[in-house]
């Protein structure tokens, strides 16, 4: 049962933060698999703290890239990364008490905006990133410049 696949049209052309998506989505659909199985309390408390670490970690490397390249929108994307900590870290303490509370609700809304902040704000910043950097042979395939 595969509910979210990388889509290379997603790709920002920075291959480590590419790479990291890729991770983190892979970490998200573990957690998807693991809510519609019949015991949820083995799994899912973990994979939430698995993926807020790891969204903490991607998120801090992403602003370290973007601080580092005059990037206009970082007050605004950062933002986004804050509010996103902070659901992911409710979603956390959620868990540890009733892993099976997790509705389709929350799974629609964390998918809708881990995507959409994938494929919108993250493509942005990547572009400002890799001209900032000097990188004149143009963006990767899927960039519009």
């Amino acid at each position: 049962m595969s509910m979210v696949i990388w889509n290379p049209a997603w790709e920002t052309g920075n291959a480590l933060i590419d790479q990291q998506h890729q991770s983190l989505l892979a970490q998200f659909e573990a957690l998807l698999v693991a809510i519609h199985e019949n015991h949820p309390d083995e799994r899912i408390p973990s994979l939430l703290q698995f993926l807020a670490d790891y969204v903490e970690t991607h998120f801090s490397m992403e602003e370290g890239l973007m601080q580092g390249a005059g990037y206009p929108g970082f007050a605004g994307h950062k933002a986004i990364h804050d509010h996103m900590r902070t659901r992911v870290g409710q979603l956390v303490e959620v868990a540890r008490g009733n892993p099976a509370s997790l509705t389709e609700e929350v799974i629609d809304f964390l998918t809708d905006w881990l995507l959409r902040h994938i494929n919108e704000e993250d493509r942005r910043m990547a572009r400002h990133v890799h001209h900032a950097n000097g990188n004149q042979a143009g963006p990767a395939p899927g960039i519009v410049p």
